[in-house]
């Protein structure tokens, strides 16, 4: 009895609140492109404008004629909205009795599979509801998509990518069949990849272009997915992992590394290196062959020529990092912008102690720089005793 008693008392305290009203989602629909792709049929780069019409929906899925703000469009793509949530959306459509016909929307360079994403909380009574497209169907990055600014002559074309903050995944050379990714260093803590063009059927010898070559940073010595350890010169079948920015170096970081079970190792098909000229490289931005040469091939081996090795400096005392200056003056860089830092910390027969004064006929090391904001090093990390050559 005591608890059938507390049961009513429970019952007599339940409250009924009224039903769920006004606008509850956005309904988007794709008039164009006609045919959204899929995974086997890839939409063209040139696939920029998307039309679509929104219809605000209410609590039993019915226009809601009462709505009339205005809503913010943003891509989804590679795992995070473009632009990011909170700042300046991609474009915007204003309903009117719960209606937007024929919206059109020029996208950035998406990638994989893409959704446009519509938000309702800009108004000045937002419903907070939202609505997607249908999915697009972008082809995935290559290396290049990762690397290129979208101006080289912007203020930050040495210190951001296009698509930072990104979970990416590269798994084709941009060259198609002839194409290969190859390793062309590897290091305690990750390795750098280049996107090459072989002869037929991958051959060597191989080239590439600017901005085909990436690094992947995984903490520990590099690894692929059955646990072989990555080597310089191997072809490695793809990367993922999430993209980020430090100090202006572009970092693939939580890699995974794809390659096959009996993945070919051969030098002979690394590029390469770019030669350093020592008197544009280290023009600024508004020369199209000045510093924005570095970025080219930031995480790619390039080639210093009778560069003479600077006094050592408290650069080298801190951090291991010794100066060359490819003018062939050398004595005292610690203030000179127009050098490079050299890092061979680890690499036999190399002292460069006993090296300053001297005019070393080739030095070739893979870019990893520090950029940030006016403040630029360029740092090369040779692979072995062969890239310092007297």
């Amino acid at each position: 009895m005591r608890w059938a008693a507390l049961l009513l008392a429970l019952g007599a305290c339940t409250e009924v609140r009224d039903g769920v009203t006004g606008t509850q989602s956005l309904r988007v629909e794709l008039v164009s492109p006609a045919d959204p792709g899929s995974p086997d049929n890839r939409l063209p780069d040139t696939q920029r404008d998307v039309v679509v019409n929104i219809t605000a929906l209410d609590a039993d899925g019915a226009t809601d004629a009462t709505f009339n703000n205005e809503v913010a469009i943003y891509a989804q793509f590679l795992g995070t909205l473009t632009p990011s949530l909170g700042a300046p959306p991609l474009a915007s459509a204003t309903l009117s009795s719960g209606v937007a016909q024929n919206v059109m929307i020029t996208l950035p360079s998406a990638f994989g599979p893409t959704t446009l994403w519509i938000d309702d909380d800009g108004a000045a009574v937002p419903t907070y509801a939202t609505g997607t497209s249908p999915t697009l169907w972008f082809r995935d990055p290559f290396i290049v998509d990762l690397q290129k600014p979208t101006d080289e002559m912007a203020l930050d074309a040495l210190s951001s990518s296009p698509l930072e903050d990104k979970q990416i995944s590269v798994d084709k050379s941009r060259y198609g069949a002839n194409g290969r990714l190859v390793v062309t260093s590897v290091f305690a803590q990750g390795f750098t990849v280049s996107d090459v063009q072989c002869a037929a059927g991958g051959a060597p010898p191989c080239t590439t272009e600017a901005y085909n070559h990436a690094l992947v940073f995984s903490f520990s010595a590099p690894r692929d997915q059955n646990g072989h350890i990555v080597q310089e010169g191997e072809v490695i079948t793809g990367f993922a992992g999430g993209l980020s920015e430090f100090n202006g170096l572009t970092e693939i970081g939580f890699p995974q590394t794809f390659a096959d079970d009996n993945a070919e190792v051969d030098p002979a098909r690394e590029p390469q290196p770019a030669v350093l000229d020592p008197v544009t490289w280290f023009n600024g931005l508004s020369d199209p062959q000045g510093e924005i040469n570095f970025e080219r091939n930031e995480a790619a081996p390039i080639a210093v020529l009778n560069g003479k090795v600077c006094d050592l400096d408290d650069e080298y005392v801190t951090f291991k990092q010794w100066k060359l200056d490819p003018t062939g003056a050398g004595g005292d860089c610690s203030q000179k912008s127009n050098v490079v830092n050299i890092i061979t910390t680890g690499i036999a027969g190399v002292d460069p102690e006993a090296l300053v004064g001297t005019t070393l006929a080739k030095v070739v090391g893979v870019v990893r720089p520090v950029s940030i904001g006016s403040f630029n090093v360029w740092i090369i990390f040779p692979r072995s005793p062969a890239d310092v050559q007297q």
